[in-house]
């Protein structure tokens, strides 16, 4: 094989949520950057739920467009073990998360970014910032000033960039299976808590299409296709498999560090994910173009060091998404036991919390002191915290 070298201001790693925001955030101010995809087709194979708010796409000025929504959805359910619900009201999408990030990534090449499909990074001079890449049966070299890794859960950027420990970073990524099937009636998203089904987890019912819905599972246990199949037998849903598609989830924080000399990490690569649900687009979406915009500013200054970029990390802190009562409330919820889940359903009742006032939510409260919800009185002290997050949750997480 032969080699050449080429030279680019940025290099995205991934051309997804993440990567594409990065690399439009660059384009758009003129500097030169190229996104390196691996797969073929840019989106393929989806990997996801599919499920948006409203608010992630209004944060960032995208108009939402037919040739990405597959469905406008209003309603989302949180359902307990015994049958009990609450739910809220609010706008939101299920995507079709291929088209999407195809999407993306073409405001990104309008901007002026190149695209690279079939790019597999397979080497990285973190010091040098040269990336070693096979690219039309060749093995070309990549040079950059900056390096933005946005290429997902196992981050080879993040590893080589000594940010992230593999072996660690197993043990912060929860697994997820998901059927597409046709002939499910559901109405917008259903997301079930059921710890005997899903430990750590939740099995999610999403509206796809007039009769077609994602059901998918993610939980700490490991036969995740038993399980979803287990759940589907359970609720005598009777549609057709017509997709399927498995991965995994960082639910358990960001990396400690996102940022090094000349290097930036966005989006699942670095851990931002909403942990109550697992949302990641939005975390994504947002972490990508504050990624972009750290690295224009780098650009424009000439400093590439670890010391200027690290203003990324203490921008995205402050994020609402970053929030830290999301990840206490996800290990609040981890502890939850079954008898908590029922009881938790027998305390919302069959509810609607769109516009629950302060009033509301401490009725909430100070019904869990009632004898039949004792078991929930150890999680009192905590339920600020946790009605903080769903709040935050149901604007930019899902």
């Amino acid at each position: 094989m032969s080699e050449e070298l080429l030279e680019y201001d940025v290099v995205v790693v991934g051309a997804g949520p993440a990567g594409s925001n990065a690399a439009y955030e660059c384009a758009k101010n003129g500097y030169k950057v190229v996104m390196l995809e691996e797969d073929p087709v840019v989106g393929v194979p989806v990997q996801c739920g599919e499920g948006l708010s409203c608010f992630a796409l209004q944060h960032l000025n995208i108009k939402p467009d037919e040739g990405f929504i597959a469905v406008n959805v209003s309603r989302l359910r949180v359902i307990f073990t015994n049958g009990n619900w609450m739910s809220v009201h609010d706008g939101g999408y299920e995507l079709d998360r291929d088209k999407f990030d195809q999407f993306l990534v073409k405001r990104a090449t309008d901007a002026g970014s190149e695209l690279l499909t079939s790019a597999k990074v397979i080497d990285f001079d973190s010091k040098e910032k040269i990336l070693k890449v096979t690219y039309n049966k060749k093995i070309i070299s990549i040079k950059a000033k900056i390096v933005i890794g946005a290429d997902g859960t196992k981050s080879n950027i993040a590893a080589w960039s000594g940010l992230l420990q593999k072996e660690q970073w197993r043990d912060k990524l929860i697994r997820a299976y998901e059927l597409k099937m046709e002939g499910v009636d559901v109405n917008g998203f259903d997301m079930y808590f059921d710890v005997d089904i899903a430990p750590g987890g939740y099995v999610w019912v999403f509206q796809k299409g007039e009769n077609i819905a994602n059901v998918g599972i993610a939980t700490t246990a490991k036969d995740t296709a038993n399980r979803l199949d287990k759940f589907i037998e359970q609720k005598k849903i009777e549609g057709k498999v017509i997709g399927k598609t498995a991965g995994a989830i960082p639910y358990k924080g960001p990396l400690e560090k996102t940022y090094a000399d000349g290097i930036l990490i966005a989006g699942d690569a670095a851990g931002s994910t909403n942990p109550v649900f697992l949302g990641g687009i939005s975390t994504a979406m947002q972490t990508g173009s504050l990624a972009g915009k750290t690295a224009s500013e780098s650009l424009k200054a000439g400093d590439f060091s670890e010391g200027f970029l690290s203003r990324y990390q203490k921008k995205w802190k402050k994020l609402p998404l970053a929030d830290k009562s999301l990840l206490e409330t996800a290990k609040i919820m981890h502890e939850f036991t079954p008898e908590m889940w029922e009881k938790m359903g027998e305390l919302v009742g069959k509810s609607d919390v769109t516009n629950i006032t302060a009033l509301g939510k401490l009725r909430v409260v100070l019904k869990a002191f009632y004898p039949k919800y004792w078991s929930l009185i150890p999680v009192v002290p905590y339920m600020p915290t946790v009605m903080k997050a769903f709040s935050i949750t149901r604007k930019w997480g899902w």
